[in-house]
């Protein structure tokens, strides 16, 4: 492992949240405490024990700063607490050493939140308080589930509440109008079939929720991806390249001019053309993007004219610019087989960015052609 990467471990990137999110979460935790120290305070006057639970401060992290995980829904933060909590009491009226009153209430804890559902991390400390806690808070047994957690555990659940309101009404008023991207419907089923984005392209969209995922970019990626592997089996179960595979094939070879070329291209409406050679081994592909590469690069005022240019023969000896397909084309290609998996297959499309990838039998000579429509047809995606 680089030491790159080791630090990235160790020293997690910079939050996606807006400067107004921060402070907004932080207020919240100091206004839900300030309430719930000074209504206990009120309610349990006299109590032989803490009014005020600390777990809470560890609460207000996950409950107002990172709302979307599941542990932060009212389920896991009112059981949680009360059940840990439960846990920890009766671990501490059976086992009379502390230490391992302490280690069966922790882990006793984590079990029981585990099986009812409720994982909530501070729920554990509630927990660990009960058996910790000393003589005034054993003292007070079972009626510590009640006073001072429950009470706390309500007065909390209030003002979180409230808070997950108003920033729900100010998302509403703040956000964004949704992107119109403009795309044909074939398209559009097209990129929601791969992961068809960039790592930046995906730091501005968590950046734009403006709130606290608790997970990395690398690995919500790595979980979209391994989602679309397993639709990709699911939708095209056992079918293979050759079963799908557009035939027969427009080819050209390495010296065809690139005037034929482009004609070929308008002639068959295509994006792509294998090149062979001789004995029809797949040497290369000659796409439209191929041609605006080279295009980009000559000096004329337009792309409509350095395209006119780039296509038609130089009729001198000498040409200060590609002439044939072999000279644009992009080489190695990506191949497939006849009897490969299409659902394997179909990942490379968004994965490489291409839109063909020829298909070659054992002695890798050219048999067919695989597009992303074919694709989609097998997925039951019709075609605009």
């Amino acid at each position: 492992m680089s030491l790159t990467s080791t630090l990235q471990r160790w020293f997690p990137s910079q939050s996606d949240l807006s400067g107004k999110s921060i402070l907004l979460s932080a207020f919240a935790a100091l206004v839900s405490v300030s309430l719930v120290a000074l209504a206990s305070r009120e309610m349990l006057q006299g109590i032989a024990g803490p009014f005020l639970l600390a777990s809470m401060g560890a609460s207000s992290v996950l409950l107002f700063v990172v709302p979307s995980s599941p542990m932060s829904r009212p389920w896991p933060f009112v059981g949680g607490h009360l059940i840990a909590g439960l846990v920890g009491v009766t671990s501490a009226q059976l086992i009379p050493d502390i230490a391992t009153a302490a280690a069966v209430a922790a882990g006793g804890a984590i079990l029981a939140m585990h099986l009812l559902r409720c994982m909530h991390p501070p729920g554990s400390a509630t927990a660990l308080l009960a058996v910790v806690g000393g003589d005034t808070v054993h003292s007070l047994g079972y009626q510590f589930l009640l006073s001072p957690v429950a009470i706390n555990v309500a007065i909390m659940m209030g003002c979180t509440l409230l808070y997950w309101r108003f920033s729900q009404l100010l998302q509403q008023h703040t956000s964004r109008q949704p992107l119109k991207m403009g795309l044909k419907r074939s398209e559009e089923k097209w990129l929601s079939s791969g992961p068809a984005f960039s790592d930046e392209d995906l730091k501005r969209a968590m950046a734009e929720m403006d709130t606290f995922l608790d997970i990395s970019r690398k690995d919500l990626k790595e979980i979209y991806s391994r989602a679309q592997q397993h639709a990709h089996s699911r939708q095209l179960g056992n079918l293979c390249c050759g079963e799908v595979m557009s035939q027969p094939v427009i080819s050209v070879e390495f010296g065809t001019e690139l005037e034929e070329v482009w004609n070929l291209l308008e002639r068959y409406d295509i994006r792509g053309l294998p090149v062979i050679d001789r004995a029809h081994h797949v040497v290369g592909i000659v796409t439209v993007s191929d041609f605006v590469h080279h295009a980009e690069q000559l000096p004329h005022e337009t792309l409509a004219e350095r395209l006119a240019h780039l296509r038609h023969r130089t009729t001198r000896l000498e040409s200060d610019k590609p002439e044939v397909a072999g000279q644009i084309m992009t080489h190695p290609v990506l191949t497939a087989t006849e009897d490969q998996p299409l659902s394997e297959v179909a990942l490379q499309f968004t994965a490489n960015h291409i839109h063909h990838i020829p298909v070659v039998d054992p002695k890798q000579k050219l048999v067919g052609m695989l597009t992303r429509e074919d694709v989609m047809a097998a997925c039951d995606c019709p075609v605009d």
